[in-house]
């Protein structure tokens, strides 16, 4: 990441994480190293910016997940605007 607001986000580096059209593959080390945010998106949006987002049972309390998704800023046709992406996670 190259924006100067990344340099106060944790993130671990992409060399960590296998990124196809469908999956992530990572360690459960990788993927605690990712910030959470299940319910809302972070702030401060810039180009490569991570996270993880859980994936609930459906029909169930929030609190049964059942998967994640690795999430990330990407850029989008209007410069002004980032894409966000993302991969159902495995874990290595």
């Amino acid at each position: 990441m190259t924006d100067p607001l990344s340099v106060h986000w944790r993130q671990p580096p992409l060399e960590a994480i296998a990124v196809d059209d469908t999956h992530a593959l990572m360690t459960e080390r990788t993927l605690n190293e990712l910030a959470e945010y299940s319910a809302t998106i972070p702030t401060g949006a810039y180009h490569g910016k991570m996270w993880r987002r859980a994936v609930y049972a459906e029909g169930r309390p929030p609190q049964d997940i059942v998967g994640w998704l690795l999430c990330w800023y990407g850029p989008h046709d209007d410069p002004r605007k980032c894409s966000i992406n993302y991969r159902e996670v495995l874990l290595a």
